[in-house]
Formats: structure tokens, sequence, C-alpha cells
């Protein structure tokens, strides 16, 4: 189960840029966020639901005994959705596939710079295969004056979204042992939204959604992105105990392969073999990294 957990999980959120394409023509980056946590949220409490599960009876003092943590992931993943859907609005709808390697990459120094592990010249190799896929998936074969002005700004973005990924991480794992999957993923998504809902009060007040029409299918990517979000971390929670860590990125990197695949079908991006190069690349640095971390 664990294994179709994760795989589900890929699946799921290599969706993400479609969702975004399909809302974008009506609400912008910052609204989008809002709506994949606010929806999330209430994917989440219909699963309590469902469930018949009851907040943990030590709510209260546990949120006091890790509301700095849960502060500081929902920061973090806040400041990751909404670079990353930025990024999604103005580029191609696969682009986030360099995320997943930038959050490995970042949880890997981390764990070299925290918790004191070392990082071994198969590590460094790897790093190094991942950082060639995501440069190559961002050049494109274009001029670097093309490459300068168009794709930097926006492989920044979702390097730095898969940093604040990351940041999300480490706070879940810091949280791990103190609460319910459900409650913790809540709890931080719960902020994420306050804190994503403040910048849009002033535009929304100015009556910047007066008149907005968005359709069917604007409206039914809301609710699946939520739907990705809230349920799909919950099942990569459940998935976690039940494989060997090691699997876990290395199946989630599939979501790459999909993601590509979607763009082709949906919106007929072109895809080159600097993209299939550059994403074989990474997924092989990534495959590279958890397997040395197996041995």
């Amino acid at each position: 189960m664990g294994y179709l957990y994760l795989f589900c999980v890929a699946m799921m959120f290599s969706f993400g840029g479609t969702c975004v394409k399909l809302i974008s023509p009506y609400f912008g980056p910052g609204y989008i966020t809002f709506f994949r946590f606010a929806v999330g949220v209430l994917w989440l409490l219909v699963l309590k639901l469902v469930l018949r599960q009851h907040f943990q009876k030590n709510m209260i003092a546990t949120l006091k005994l890790v509301g700095s943590w849960i502060l500081i992931g929902a920061v973090a993943k806040w400041m990751a959705y909404l670079t990353e859907n930025y990024a999604l609005s103005h580029g191609p709808s696969y682009g986030n596939i360099v995320t997943q390697p930038a959050q490995t990459i970042f949880l890997t120094l981390s764990s070299v710079l925290l918790f004191k592990e070392k990082l071994s010249p198969h590590k460094i190799a790897c790093i190094i295969l991942c950082m060639c896929g995501v440069l190559c998936i961002s050049w494109n074969g274009r001029s670097l004056s093309a490459f300068f002005q168009d794709n930097v700004l926006l492989t920044v973005l979702f390097i730095f979204s898969g940093m604040c990924a990351g940041c999300h991480v480490l706070a879940q794992k810091m949280i791990a042992d103190r609460m319910d999957i459900i409650d913790s993923n809540l709890a931080i998504f719960a902020v994420s939204g306050v804190l994503s809902s403040v910048p849009l009060i002033p535009s929304a007040a100015s009556g910047a959604l007066v008149g907005l029409h968005p359709a069917l299918s604007c409206i039914l990517a809301i609710l699946a992105f939520g739907f990705i979000t809230g349920i799909g971390f919950y099942l990569n929670a459940k998935a976690i105990p039940l494989v060997p860590f090691y699997m876990v990125p290395i199946i989630q990197s599939t979501m790459a392969v999909f993601a590509i695949t979607w763009g082709v079908l949906f919106f007929h991006e072109k895809i080159t073999a600097y993209i299939v190069g550059g994403t074989a690349m990474f997924i092989v640095g990534l495959i590279g990294l958890q397997m040395k971390t197996r041995r």
C-alpha cells in the first residue's frame, strides 16, 4: 500500500501545473495560493469526518509546544506555493518538475549542516548531476540572451520554491512525533491560508473580484488543487512508514514524467531533447542520492 500511496501522490501532484493554467486566466498567483490552502483545509476536515477522527485531546498544549515549528512550516509552504504558482502562471505547466531536485538537494545539504551527516564524493556527484539537469531544462537550447531574459527568473523561483518546500519538510519532521498526520497538516495549512490571505485584502476590498465569472474548468481546478494539497500530503505521510525511506523521493520523481505528459496533451507544449535529457539527469541524480543513503 505504501508504494501505491506514493504513486498516487506523484500522479496527483503532476496535475499542479495543469490546475494553475486553468485558474490563472481568472486569478493571480496570490489568489491561487490562498485557494490551494483554503480548499486543502476543507478537504482535510472532510477526511476527518469520513474517518470519524476527533482532534487530539491535548491539542492546545501541543500547539503551544510546537507552535514555532508550525509557524516556520506555514511561512515556508506559503512562500513555496506563491513562487511556484507565479512561475507556473508565466511559464510551462511542467516547470515545477525542478522543485523536487531543488528540495532534495536542500534537504541533503541541511542534513550535513544541521545533523552533521557526511557529504561523500558520491553525493556531491549526484547533486551536480541534479543541478546540470535543472540547468538543461531551463536552458532548453535557447541562446544565452534569451535564456537570461526569459528563463532565469522562473528557474530561480522554482528552485526557491523547492528550498522552501524543504523547510516545510523539516518543520513537519520536528512535529511528527507530537501531532497526528491530519492535525499537523491542518494546523500548518490553516496558518498558511491566513498568511496568504493578508496581501489579498486590499485588492479584494477595492473590488478586484467584482464581476469576475470563472469558467467551470477554473472552479473544478480550484477544488482539485485543494484536494491534491490536502489529501496528497496525507497520503504521502501515510506512505513514509510503509516503505524504505530512500524510495520516497524516487517514486515522487516520476511526477516529472506525468507533468510533461499533461503539458503535451492538454496545452500542446513543445517538449525538446533538452527537457527530456535534463529530466533524466536529475531523476538519475535523485536515485543516486537515495540509493547511496540505503547503503
